[in-house]
């Protein structure tokens, strides 16, 4: 089944969840490992749609570094938690 923008936003905001602590970072294994790598072509463009989504929202915040990292807001904290 295609992973639509919602599905993907909502696997990345449950894998937040699992990490069971607010101040953790998506690792960038997990991230384009574990994640991007399963996805189906069309799927990739609604995933990058789909994490612009959740930092305009405020949920996520892109940390810098060499490879893209993903961190939790506090808004997106009170969310999901």
């Amino acid at each position: 089944m295609l992973k639509t923008p919602k599905g993907i936003k909502r696997d990345i905001l449950n894998k937040f969840r699992s990490l069971s602590n607010e101040s953790d970072t998506l690792s960038p294994r997990w991230l384009l490992n574990d994640y991007w790598r399963t996805l189906t072509v069309n799927e990739k463009s609604h995933f990058n749609r789909a994490v612009t989504e959740l930092i305009q929202k405020g949920l996520v915040e892109k940390v810098t570094g060499r490879i893209p990292t993903l961190k939790l807001t506090d808004k997106g904290c009170n969310l999901i938690f």
